[in-house]
C-alpha cells in the first residue's frame, strides 16, 4: 500500500514539472511577441511594464478579493468550531 500511494505521488510531482515547464515556455513566447504573458491576448491597454492586459489584471483583483474573502470565512469558521466545542 505505501508503494502504491509513493508512487502516486511520483507520477503527480512528474505531471506538475512538465505543466510548469509547458506554461513557462509558452509564457516566454507571448512575452517576447509583445502579447500579454497571462493570456496571450494582443492587448490594447496593458499595465505600467507593458506586459500584462488590463482584464487580467481585473481578474486577478477579483481573485485575490475572493480568496481573502473565503480565507477569512474559513478563519471565522474554524474560530467558532474551535471556542464552541
Amino acid at each position: 500500500m505505501l508503494k502504491l500511494g509513493f508512487n502516486f505521488l511520483i507520477v503527480v510531482l512528474l505531471v506538475l514539472v512538465v505543466m510548469f515547464v509547458w506554461r513557462g515556455k509558452r509564457r516566454e513566447k507571448w512575452e517576447h511577441a509583445g502579447r500579454c504573458y497571462s493570456c496571450g491576448a494582443l492587448p490594447n491597454l496593458t499595465d505600467r511594464h507593458g506586459r500584462i492586459c488590463n482584464d487580467c489584471v481585473q481578474t486577478r483583483v477579483i481573485q485575490r478579493w475572493l480568496g481573502g474573502f473565503m480565507a477569512l470565512v474559513i478563519a471565522a469558521i474554524a474560530a467558532w468550531i474551535h471556542w464552541s466545542g
